[in-house]
């Protein structure tokens, strides 16, 4: 017998339909792993860039106002500050 007979012989056997029935299941999962993985970080990807973006619209919003403001206005964007000579502007 040749080899391509055992291996067919060996495939056909009731070992090996079960052996070859895990595999198939297997390959079926993993694929099906990796598809969602990598739609996964392609959406947080996506998000990320898309918050970066806000972000930098935001931060020039944020850096317009600060330019344009007076002691007042910074203490104001700020949060609230004390000046050191204990004056109020």
């Amino acid at each position: 017998m040749t080899w391509l007979g055992l291996i067919s012989k060996a495939v056909l056997s009731p070992l090996g339909k079960a052996l070859a029935a895990v595999l198939a299941v297997s390959l079926t999962a993993g694929g099906i792993y990796l598809y969602g993985h990598q739609r996964g970080a392609a959406s947080v990807l996506q998000r990320l860039q898309s918050d970066r973006i806000t972000i930098l619209k935001d931060g020039r919003k944020i850096d317009e106002e600060a330019l344009g403001a007076d002691d007042t206005g910074l203490c104001a964007l700020l949060g609230g500050c004390e000046l050191p000579d204990g004056g109020d502007h």
